[in-house]
């Protein structure tokens, strides 16, 4: 399961950020995750429940989810659209596979709220 990983590393960098702003501790965590990122939502969410206490700033700290679809662009006639897949997606209006994607393969953290 690499959603530990990952939330360990997001926790490794939220603290930082809450110790450079002399932070009591983080009230919320707002992190966007493409529906193609290749992360189990129900795996992060767990993993993000049972670490946050192994980290001082983090024990009360609540996540919030953003999904973000995937979304595609059509370089042949300029449709955009979206995806449940990344497996060859072709243009619903002209069938190109001459398509780029938008969105979708995001994992950030898009903001943190802390306690001063």
């Amino acid at each position: 399961m690499h959603e530990t990983s990952l939330v360990m590393g997001m926790f490794d960098n939220i603290v930082k950020v809450a110790e450079k702003e002399n932070a009591k501790k983080v009230l919320k965590v707002r992190v966007k995750i493409g529906k193609l990122a290749g992360v189990v939502i129900d795996s992060f969410v767990f993993a993000f429940d049972s670490l946050k206490s192994e980290y001082p700033y983090m024990k009360d700290a609540v996540l919030e989810i953003v999904e973000v679809p995937a979304i595609y662009r059509c370089f042949d006639c300029g449709e955009e659209f979206e995806v449940d897949n990344a497996y060859f997606p072709e243009c619903p209006k002209c069938g190109s596979l001459n398509v780029m994607m938008l969105s979708g393969e995001e994992l950030e953290v898009v903001d943190i709220e802390i306690d001063v």
